[in-house]
């Protein structure tokens, strides 16, 4: 499979869903122990451990409460919960207070896949195009403007199956 990059040992985003997956359970394993508390909510959103996610996320906005990444992973768990409108809600609130900054580009892309995996192909478009662009312009990582382009494509695929 021709995975998509994400920067985290072991986690990489399937081409097909855009969501997390882990490909090496011994680096993922290595993130649940490390420093970086959002690198652990991702690895337990992925195994389904839902209840612990939500412990280290509570624990986390406690000390630090405009943690973006974590903000961002927050509203993730809340749809791997199975409450996307909600998921939504959230993202696109972060999106407004954001907007103008470095974040909104990732936000654009967490709030595309939510659309994506909700089945809304065009905001999904609208979403990841505006992530491409605010990455190019911004001369963001490679694998971040990589994510944006492979997921506008994957949902610009998705939209004209569907038309």
């Amino acid at each position: 499979m021709d995975w998509i990059e994400t920067g985290m040992p072991g986690i990489k985003r399937d081409p097909g869903t855009l969501l997390p997956v882990i490909v090496d359970e011994e680096l993922a394993d290595g993130l649940l122990a490390g420093d970086d508390p959002c690198d652990a909510v991702v690895v337990l959103i992925v195994r389904g451990e839902h209840h612990a996610a939500a412990e280290l996320v509570a624990e986390t906005r406690l000390k630090e409460p405009q943690n973006i990444r974590m903000r961002m992973l927050d509203a993730d768990l809340v749809r791997a919960t199975g409450h996307h409108e909600r998921s939504i809600r959230r993202l696109r609130s972060l999106l407004e207070e954001f907007a103008g900054t470095s974040h909104e580009a990732m936000l654009n892309q967490y709030l595309g896949i939510l659309y994506y995996t909700t089945g809304d192909f065009k905001a999904a478009v609208a979403r990841f195009r505006a992530a491409l662009e605010l990455h190019t312009a911004a001369g963001a990582l490679p694998r971040r403007v990589e994510l944006a382009c492979r997921s506008l494509e994957a949902a610009e695929g998705r939209l004209a199956a569907v038309r």
